[in-house]
């Protein structure tokens, strides 16, 4: 069985065969998982290149070849649509997977009446009709009427959530049958064991993400000052960057939480579980959230999370028990949640290990990888 994935995960292109990352190793894992089930399987991904860097195809495993793109839009579709048609000429395509409905998903979808294809199309959130996401630009409505028609003349569609499966079949009409819901998962999972003690004394409340309008880091700082006023020794940690950060540091300093904040900025990967294990308990204030691998990796290091209300939360949390989900943009639903776990740090445990507990049964690397695997085979009718 030949497969060709479109993909805009850089992190694909980066470091060798010695030095593979999280992104590199998950699809090694699928290709190694595909070949098991179906011997003499290959795996060809068109990659969207980071901006200003160019390379060349390069083979990560046997079977698994990557084949750099453009950043732009045009570009990516257009390297796609050609590289895709010489790999159907030369070996024959029997499945077209995009990483989303979007600029991807249309040169899927053009390429799958070329190579006479099946095609599966992954949706990792129903923000397409979402409004703080349609409100952001007029190209975010325009991929919103691309996106929901690729989704309709999918073969499949692959879902992370049972919030995005109910949306593909009550809106869009997409069947049953063609909907598969297959979780992301996270390799900081299989660190938690050596890395979740604490190793410091003050409390801490993290966040971690890129520094944008849809995390709700404002409405996060608005919730800390509430916060600071009964709990002066509790600092609040700010894991990440992007074009806010200059904003939210000085809404820091006009609150006067400056002391008492510290903006950490990116962070590499491997070194995350360090910020995990240091933190008494993590927040997640997003506007929208197609499904918070933050929220995953929390949990895995037995951290209590406060969330927001967003799709991915409601398929991860259960309301007290593995954590907590308040309104979205509610200043004072989120300090409250943040302060009941402060001044109560037994119930904080208990819910971290529940957390903790719930992840090892339904994010297992292994069987999340041959569910990925089980669905291409199944999509493509074999």
């Amino acid at each position: 069985m030949n497969v060709l994935a479109l993909s805009f995960d850089h992190a694909l292109l980066a470091g060798g065969n010695a030095t593979q990352n999280e992104s590199q190793r998950r699809q090694v894992a699928y290709a190694e998982e595909l070949c098991h089930r179906a011997p003499g399987s290959r795996i060809w991904i068109v990659v969207r290149s980071a901006p200003g860097t160019t390379a060349k195809p390069v083979a990560i495993a046997e079977n698994l070849e990557l084949c750099p793109a453009p950043s732009s839009a045009t570009g990516f579709l257009s390297t796609a649509y050609r590289y895709g048609r010489e790999v159907c000429s030369r070996h024959g395509i029997d499945l077209i997977t995009s990483q989303s409905p979007f600029s991807d998903g249309l040169a899927a979808w053009l390429l799958k009446s070329q190579c006479k294809a099946k095609l599966l199309v992954q949706l990792h959130t129903t923000y397409l009709d979402n409004p703080y996401w349609l409100a952001e630009s007029y190209v975010n409505r325009l991929r919103a009427i691309v996106g929901k028609s690729v989704l309709r003349h999918a073969d499949g569609a692959r879902v992370v959530s049972r919030t995005a499966a109910r949306w593909l079949q009550q809106v869009l009409q997409v069947p049953q049958d063609k909907v598969f819901v297959v979780p992301v998962g996270t390799q900081l999972a299989s660190q938690t064991l050596s890395c979740s003690e604490k190793h410091t004394s003050d409390r801490r409340i993290l966040f971690v993400g890129r520094l944008v309008a849809q995390k709700g880091v404002l409405t996060l700082l608005r919730a800390f000052q509430q916060i600071q006023e009964q709990e002066r020794t509790t600092a609040l940690v700010i894991v990440g960057d992007g074009p806010e950060r200059q904003q939210l540091q000085g809404l820091a300093s006009a609150l006067k939480l400056q002391d008492s904040i510290r903006f950490v900025g990116w962070v590499p990967y491997e070194q995350l579980p360090r910020c995990y294990s240091d933190a008494d308990l993590v927040v997640v204030p997003s506007l929208y959230e197609p499904y918070g691998r933050v929220i995953v990796e929390a949990m895995s290091f037995g951290r209590p999370v406060v969330t927001t209300d967003t799709e991915g939360a409601r398929d991860l949390i259960q309301e007290g028990q593995t954590g907590f989900i308040v309104p979205i943009n509610d200043v004072p639903a989120l300090a409250s949640k943040i302060q009941y776990l402060l001044t109560n740090p037994e119930v904080a445990r208990e819910v971290g290990y529940a957390a903790r507990q719930f992840i090892k049964r339904t994010h297992d690397p292994q069987a999340l990888c041959a569910a990925q695997v089980e669905m291409w085979l199944k999509v493509a009718g074999q």
